[in-house]
């Protein structure tokens, strides 16, 4: 008999990039509420990954290294969202939008094997170590290593967890990095398109509506702005 899909996820050791024996505690959510906060989070993975084929960086050599000019730049805005979708915690992670699918009868079996065979291989080759400056380390480890340090990213911070990774790691571990984050990337629109289906909605989602600024203070005068 097969196990259910959360009992699979949960017997494949490292089923995240930041606790890999973390239970994964579905709670009282609703699988279509799991799903499509899973799809709100993957929208901005489809959109960051578009935005990076159209706009290929600049190669350029750094010490002896290939570097992309401009790669972390361009790669902060799709780590945030693989970030949370490889959270286990998260109400947007792919563990839990893997598990909700496998609960819905409507589920299509063979695409939901696919996307368990493709996860199950992308967790296989995190668990798997590569030397870095003589030393063997996971590449999952490097993973989260470059998701934290793409996401927070910033120019003007003197402290910056990418210099510290290229200190620690080398620049070899940028390009280990950005290919892993590329690997989830693809795995997570696969379920994406599985999820669109079950749901009844289109795959490419519209554009999530931005916030309205607040109304204007009506005693807040031009004047006094000047001087804050």
């Amino acid at each position: 008999m097969a196990l259910p899909v959360f009992e699979q996820l949960a017997r494949v050791r490292g089923s995240t990039y930041i606790r890999p024996d973390a239970p994964l505690p579905l709670g009282p959510a609703v699988p279509d509420e799991l799903l499509r906060a899973f799809r709100r989070n993957a929208v901005h993975v489809r959109q960051a990954l578009r935005l990076i084929e159209r706009e290929p960086g600049q190669v350029q050599v750094d010490g002896g290294y290939l570097q992309d000019a401009g790669l972390v730049e361009r790669y902060k805005r799709l780590s945030i969202p693989v970030r949370r979708a490889l959270n286990p915690t998260d109400r947007a992670s792919f563990a839990h939008a893997l598990d909700a699918l496998g609960r819905d009868e409507a589920c299509n079996r063979d695409q939901l094997a696919a996307i368990t065979q493709a996860w199950t291989h992308l967790q296989a080759e995190l668990d798997s170590p590569v030397s870095l400056g003589g030393t063997k380390v996971a590449r999952r480890e490097i993973l989260r290593e470059w998701l934290d340090a793409t996401a927070f990213y910033d120019k003007l911070e003197r402290d910056r967890a990418y210099d510290h990774l290229m200190e620690q790691r080398g620049k070899a571990a940028e390009g280990i990095g950005a290919q892993l984050m590329d690997d989830a990337a693809r795995v997570i629109l696969l379920l994406d398109e599985a999820a669109a289906a079950i749901l009844g909605e289109p795959v490419d989602l519209p554009p999530p509506a931005r916030t309205p600024p607040p109304p204007r203070d009506p005693n807040d005068r031009w004047w006094r702005r000047l001087f804050r």
